[in-house]
């Protein structure tokens, strides 16, 4: 039974081709209009030259990418060259740093000798000082020794002459003193 609708169907299939084949006409067929409008559309891009403007847009923007390229060639060349003059720059002032540095702590073992060297020099200023004032202060206690040493001597030689000499000796000693002195 199924071979024999299976045998049914095909030839129903074979049949429904055969009428439509005959009953279809060539301007009724729709693959005849996709091939017309394909057709159509070729010539007209070749007569409207489209091709040639499309290759003409490739070429221009194929001419815009290259100087772009060229652009960024040139700005990349340019920046290498920055790197490598930055770089040498920061090797300089590494260089200059360090020179400084060595400058100044050559410059400050100088000043520290230098400092020793006024350290020592004033010192030895101060001590001849000190030992100049020690000198004048010795100088001023021997004179005030000796002033002491003679007001003592002349107050015992006062007491002495005083308690030894007579009034009498005394009244023609005075006289004999404002007389000198007139």
């Amino acid at each position: 039974m199924v071979d024999q609708n299976l045998s049914i169907d095909t030839d129903v299939a074979a049949a429904v081709v055969e009428t439509a084949n005959l009953n279809v006409h060539w301007y009724q067929d729709p693959a005849v209009w996709v091939a017309l409008a394909i057709i159509t559309f070729f010539l007209l891009m070749i007569w409207k030259k489209i091709p040639a403007m499309i290759a003409k847009m490739l070429d221009a923007k194929v001419t815009v990418i290259a100087e772009q390229l060229d652009n960024a060639q040139t700005l990349r060349e340019e920046a290498s060259a920055l790197l490598a003059k930055y770089q040498r720059d920061q090797r300089d002032a590494e260089k200059n740093a360090a020179k400084m540095i060595a400058n100044a702590e050559a410059e400050a073992k100088l000043l520290a000798g230098e400092a020793k060297l006024h350290v020592k020099e004033m010192i030895e200023r101060r001590t001849k000082i000190a030992e100049q004032k020690i000198g004048q202060a010795e100088g001023a206690a021997l004179k005030e020794i000796r002033q002491v040493a003679v007001q003592a001597a002349t107050a015992a030689a006062r007491e002495l002459i005083s308690e030894n000499m007579k009034k009498v000796d005394h009244d023609a000693l005075i006289k004999s003193g404002t007389e000198k002195l007139h």
